[in-house]
């Protein structure tokens, strides 16, 4: 079993962190061959059946890991 890593506050991060086209810790953009899935993550504000998928980048999941 493994334990999903904190990531920052979708509401503090840029429209393409959001949506995974950068990491959500520095931003660099990603691309479906870089990009690490963090998992899907819900979005109470919006109910319970709204999730979001962050992704980051290999360097900050090497350092988060």
């Amino acid at each position: 079993m493994t334990t999903a890593l904190p990531v920052p506050d979708p509401a503090a991060l840029s429209d393409a962190q959001q949506r995974g086209a950068e990491c959500v810790w520095c931003a660099k953009p990603l691309t479906n061959i870089t990009a690490h899935d963090l998992g899907a993550r819900p979005l109470p504000e919006f109910g319970p059946t709204v999730r979001w998928y962050p992704r980051c980048c290999p360097t900050c999941r090497k350092d988060r890991a």
